[in-house]
């Protein structure tokens, strides 16, 4: 069976190497939709997508494509949305894989459900001046919807129409002091030197963003309801881009909506950009996945590109020259900073 998982792996752990070796037996293969250099909470990806895709193979996946930093920088339910389309748009999946705290999928499946069921009541409780997780919990009233894995796996749910499998998540979870399942822990104890980190960008972004009115935070996907003004305001104030956060944070908007349209101001990201993806990028594969990418050609519903000379749509290219640019931004993220080109220079990791 092929499988399909939608990842950031930054960085991989041990959790994620369980959920390969949880899912993957005999002949079976592994598929990744991995975040390619930015990741889905607005932040830069410590290691670049490639080193990332080299790694996933190296610990069981067998064909790696990136999601495009236009469908990576949304909620939960815009990224899940966008995974879960590049691994069906393949054309080769046979059942979605993920981990999540619960891994009673009909039980999962039950919420998606009520969710949307309950979307008016939803609505109400946002015009309370709640953040979107708090109005969906009281509404809802689920523990379910207390961890963040089983909400992406909700998402995930919500917007696929293959089998799904979900694997129990190991450790003590999400955001804890676990440095061997935490990828937030984990990333605390890298070496600083090595990784890439907003950090490094932060004066390029705080100056960015002083030369930004409301009117050009009017055009950032997320901003309303006179959240441009507010941000605006804290822009004259705020020294660094933790302090920054901390002085636009209210009940409503929560710090990955905040880091994200930040990081979307940054990029250029504006609300006319399509956020869906429009073609399937390949970072990495092994024997298994150069099968799996021959089987590809003919069944995916996407363009796919394996070298950046080969591109032959108009559209498509001016999609990846955007993510280009992206990546020339991302190489700011250094300590010792990297020259632009160099994604369109990149060769697939084959291992």
């Amino acid at each position: 069976m092929n499988f399909g998982i939608v990842c950031e792996l930054n960085p991989i752990h041990s959790g994620h190497k369980y959920l390969f070796e949880s899912v993957k037996k005999d002949d079976d293969t592994i598929v990744c939709a991995m975040s390619g250099s930015f990741v889905q909470r607005g932040e830069f990806a410590v290691y670049d997508k490639f080193t990332r895709a080299r790694e996933a193979v190296k610990n069981g996946a067998d064909l790696v494509i990136e999601i495009p930093a236009l469908s990576t920088i949304q909620s939960a339910q815009g990224y899940a949305m966008a995974g879960v389309k590049i691994l069906e748009a393949t054309g080769i999946c046979d059942c979605l894989a993920f981990g999540a705290e619960c891994d009673d999928v009909d039980a999962l499946k039950n919420i998606a459900e009520e969710i949307k069921e309950k979307d008016a009541q939803i609505k109400e409780e946002l015009a309370k001046g709640v953040s979107y997780p708090v109005a969906r919990r009281n509404v809802i009233g689920s523990p379910l919807l207390d961890t963040p894995n089983n909400i992406l796996a909700i998402e995930y749910l919500t917007y696929t129409k293959l089998k799904a499998l979900a694997i129990k998540r190991i450790g003590k979870g999400h955001d804890t002091d676990d440095s061997e399942y935490s990828a937030s822990e984990i990333r605390k104890h890298l070496n600083q030197d090595e990784i890439c980190t907003m950090k490094n960008c932060e004066r390029a972004i705080l100056y960015r963003l002083r030369t930004m009115s409301a009117e050009d935070f009017l055009q950032i996907e997320d901003v309303s309801e006179g959240l441009e003004n507010r941000i605006v305001s804290c822009i004259n104030q705020a020294t660094s881009l933790d302090e920054l956060y901390d002085m636009i944070k209210t009940k409503r908007y929560t710090h990955s909506r905040i880091r994200r349209i930040v990081l979307r101001a940054f990029l250029g990201i504006t609300k006319d950009m399509p956020k869906e993806p429009k073609y399937l990028h390949i970072l990495a594969f092994n024997d298994k996945g150069r099968e799996l990418l021959a089987k590809m050609k003919k069944t995916a519903d996407m363009p796919i590109i394996t070298k950046y000379g080969n591109i032959d749509s108009p559209e498509i290219k001016e999609l990846f020259d955007l993510e280009c640019k992206f990546t020339d931004i991302y190489n700011l993220g250094y300590a010792n900073i990297k020259p632009c080109g160099e994604e369109q220079k990149s060769k697939i990791e084959i291992l």
